[in-house]
Protein backbone atom coordinates (compact mmCIF):
# COMPACT_ATOMS: atom_id res chain seq x y z
CA UNK A 1 0.00 0.00 0.00
CA UNK A 2 1.44 3.38 -0.94
CA UNK A 3 1.30 6.57 1.08
CA UNK A 4 -1.14 9.35 0.40
CA UNK A 5 0.29 12.78 -0.42
CA UNK A 6 -0.68 13.96 3.08
CA UNK A 7 1.11 11.01 4.70
CA UNK A 8 4.21 11.63 2.55
CA UNK A 9 4.19 15.31 3.51
CA UNK A 10 3.77 14.46 7.21
CA UNK A 11 6.65 11.98 7.04
CA UNK A 12 8.93 14.47 5.26
CA UNK A 13 8.04 17.21 7.74
CA UNK A 14 8.63 14.91 10.72
CA UNK A 15 11.95 13.72 9.30
CA UNK A 16 13.10 17.30 8.77
CA UNK A 17 12.01 18.39 12.26
CA UNK A 18 13.77 15.48 13.97
CA UNK A 19 16.88 16.05 11.83
CA UNK A 20 16.87 19.74 12.73
CA UNK A 21 16.72 19.04 16.47
CA UNK A 22 19.44 16.35 16.29
CA UNK A 23 21.67 18.66 14.24
CA UNK A 24 21.17 21.61 16.57
CA UNK A 25 22.02 19.54 19.65
CA UNK A 26 25.01 18.05 17.83
CA UNK A 27 26.50 21.50 17.22
CA UNK A 28 26.96 21.90 20.99
CA UNK A 29 28.96 18.66 21.05
CA UNK A 30 31.02 18.80 17.86
CA UNK A 31 32.02 22.48 17.71
CA UNK A 32 33.88 22.51 21.06
CA UNK A 33 35.49 19.16 20.15
CA UNK A 34 37.09 20.72 17.04
CA UNK A 35 37.97 24.00 18.73
CA UNK A 36 35.21 26.13 17.20
CA UNK A 37 33.83 28.67 19.63
CA UNK A 38 30.16 29.29 19.11
CA UNK A 39 26.97 30.42 20.75
CA UNK A 40 23.42 29.08 20.69
CA UNK A 41 22.50 31.80 18.15
CA UNK A 42 25.37 30.91 15.82
CA UNK A 43 24.57 27.22 16.18
CA UNK A 44 20.96 27.94 15.23
CA UNK A 45 21.97 29.89 12.10
CA UNK A 46 24.38 27.12 11.03
CA UNK A 47 21.72 24.46 11.63
CA UNK A 48 19.10 26.41 9.64
CA UNK A 49 21.56 26.86 6.77
CA UNK A 50 22.43 23.17 6.55
CA UNK A 51 18.77 22.17 6.93
CA UNK A 52 17.87 24.32 3.90
CA UNK A 53 20.80 22.87 1.93
CA UNK A 54 19.68 19.35 2.87
CA UNK A 55 16.06 19.97 1.79
CA UNK A 56 17.18 21.40 -1.56
CA UNK A 57 19.62 18.53 -2.11
CA UNK A 58 16.92 15.97 -1.36
CA UNK A 59 14.47 17.70 -3.69
CA UNK A 60 16.93 17.89 -6.60
CA UNK A 61 17.97 14.24 -6.24
CA UNK A 62 14.37 13.06 -5.96
CA UNK A 63 13.34 15.02 -9.09
CA UNK A 64 16.37 13.68 -10.97
CA UNK A 65 15.46 10.08 -10.16
CA UNK A 66 11.78 10.68 -10.94
CA UNK A 67 12.63 12.12 -14.36
CA UNK A 68 15.26 9.51 -15.17
CA UNK A 69 13.70 7.32 -17.87
CA UNK A 70 16.52 5.30 -19.34
CA UNK A 71 14.57 2.29 -20.54
CA UNK A 72 11.16 2.31 -22.20
CA UNK A 73 8.32 1.20 -20.00
CA UNK A 74 6.84 -2.19 -20.77
CA UNK A 75 3.28 -1.92 -21.98
CA UNK A 76 0.48 -4.36 -22.63
CA UNK A 77 -0.13 -4.97 -26.32
CA UNK A 78 -3.68 -3.95 -27.22
CA UNK A 79 -5.96 -4.32 -30.20
CA UNK A 80 -7.34 -1.22 -31.90
CA UNK A 81 -10.50 -1.52 -29.80
CA UNK A 82 -8.40 -1.33 -26.61
CA UNK A 83 -8.70 -4.97 -25.54
CA UNK A 84 -5.54 -6.83 -24.56
CA UNK A 85 -3.93 -9.24 -27.01
CA UNK A 86 -3.44 -12.65 -25.43
CA UNK A 87 -1.27 -15.54 -26.57
CA UNK A 88 -0.93 -19.07 -25.30
CA UNK A 89 2.04 -19.25 -22.97
CA UNK A 90 3.72 -22.65 -22.95
CA UNK A 91 5.26 -21.96 -19.56
CA UNK A 92 2.05 -20.82 -17.83
CA UNK A 93 -0.03 -23.21 -19.98
CA UNK A 94 -2.86 -20.69 -20.39
CA UNK A 95 -3.73 -17.69 -22.53
CA UNK A 96 -2.02 -14.62 -21.05
CA UNK A 97 -1.91 -10.95 -22.03
CA UNK A 98 1.40 -10.05 -23.65
CA UNK A 99 3.62 -7.08 -22.95
CA UNK A 100 6.11 -5.37 -25.21
CA UNK A 101 9.35 -3.59 -24.26
CA UNK A 102 9.43 -1.82 -27.64
CA UNK A 103 11.09 -4.71 -29.43
CA UNK A 104 10.20 -8.06 -27.87
CA UNK A 105 6.78 -9.33 -26.82
CA UNK A 106 6.56 -11.59 -23.81
CA UNK A 107 4.13 -13.18 -21.37
CA UNK A 108 2.94 -10.68 -18.78
CA UNK A 109 2.93 -13.42 -16.13
CA UNK A 110 6.19 -15.35 -16.46
CA UNK A 111 8.22 -13.31 -18.98
CA UNK A 112 8.50 -16.03 -21.64
CA UNK A 113 9.40 -14.39 -24.96
CA UNK A 114 6.87 -14.79 -27.79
Amino acid sequence: MSQSKKQSFTEALSNTAVGFIVSYISTFLIFPAVGFESSPGKNLIITIYFTIVSILRGYVIRRWFNNKDVEPKDEYVKKTDGTLIERYCYDCEIEMPIKCDGIITYCSNCGLKH
